[in-house]
Order: C-alpha cells, then structure tokens, then sequence
C-alpha cells in the first residue's frame, strides 16, 4: 500500500544549490486501495506536470531517484488499477521512465566510495546530509505506519507517528538531491 510521497523539484537554471529546491509530500493515512490510488494518481499527475512545464520552457528535465523502487511501483500502479480512470497504461508508465527516470544507484555503483554498502543510507552521510528523524530506515518507517493508522492510539500518538513519516520521506528526498550533488563533484 503506498500511503506517502515525496519530490523535489529544483530548476538549476535559476539556482544550483539543491537546499534551495522546493520539497512536496503527497499523503494519505487511509489505509484504504482508493487512498493508494490517490497518491499514486497525484504523484503520477505532478510528474507529469512538471515535465510538460519544463518542456514547454524549452528546458531538459530529469526525474532522479535512488534505485528500482520508484520504477516498480508506478509499474505496480498502472497494473493493479488499470480499470480506474486517469490510470496511465504499463507502456505509458515505461516509456515516460525511459525517457525521464534516471536512478542515481546505477550511478553511485560506478564510482569506488569509502561506505559498505550503495544504499542511499549510506550514501547520504558522504555527502553531508544526516536524517532528522532518529532511527531512519524502512523496517521503522512500517512500524511507524502501523501506528499511524492504529485507530487504538490516541490522535496525538497517532498524529507523532505520521509526522515522522513526513519527515523521513522528506528527508529521503532531501538525501537524494544532497547524493547526486555529491556524485557530480566526483
């Protein structure tokens, strides 16, 4: 079930500086399939809109991201709700990342870096950047989940869980831009 999303969205004609960009959540606790269409379709709409923007201002536009994850799972959207309408198709969704995506791992795993491992977590940390979160990673971000939607939780607990996750997605985005900035230094 996907609940959240997170972008970056940085023009580098007007600043190189990828603190300057402007960062977005998309969100929705639900827990339900329509609430997962929702942040799928509106991610998939951003996307779209910000590639048609950039084109249209005669600019290039990359969508960068840390590894198959994102691939798989707009592969994953344009399956499981093909009958919903707005649902782009699987070619649409493959021939869009054709040209758009561009997965910085692929990139990372070029180049012989001082880490034990090309997970952005590692990465991240050789550029500079550190999470705000404390104990950032998947395994906690689905246990976080699990309270975000627990009805059994008080709304306070409940509202704390949810706003680590922001903070966490955001952040992975964040150490995104901070990864690919340090592996154009290289």
């Amino acid at each position: 079930q996907v609940y959240l999303y997170g972008y970056g969205i940085l023009d580098r004609t007007k600043s190189q500086d990828w603190n300057k960009a402007e960062f977005t959540s998309i969100i929705n606790f639900d827990d339900t399939v329509e609430a997962e269409i929702e942040v799928l379709s509106t991610m998939w709409s951003a996307l779209k809109t910000e590639v048609s923007k950039a084109e249209t201002a005669g600019k290039t536009i990359g969508i960068f991201h840390y590894s198959s994850h994102e691939k798989s799972w707009f592969r994953k959207f344009a399956r499981r709700h093909a009958a919903v309408p707005g649902t782009p198709s699987l070619q649409e969704v493959e021939d869009f990342m054709a040209k758009y995506f561009v997965d910085l791992l692929r990139y990372s795993e070029l180049v012989a870096l001082p880490v034990t491992g090309y997970g952005i977590k590692k990465l991240a940390p050789l550029a500079g950047f550190k999470w705000q979160v404390s104990d950032p990673g998947g395994a906690e971000s689905l246990l976080k989940y699990r309270d975000a939607i627990d009805e059994g939780r008080s709304p306070a607990d409940r509202e704390e869980s949810q706003e680590w996750l922001r903070s966490y997605n955001i952040d992975d985005v964040k150490a995104t831009f901070a990864v690919r900035e340090y592996l154009r230094t290289l």
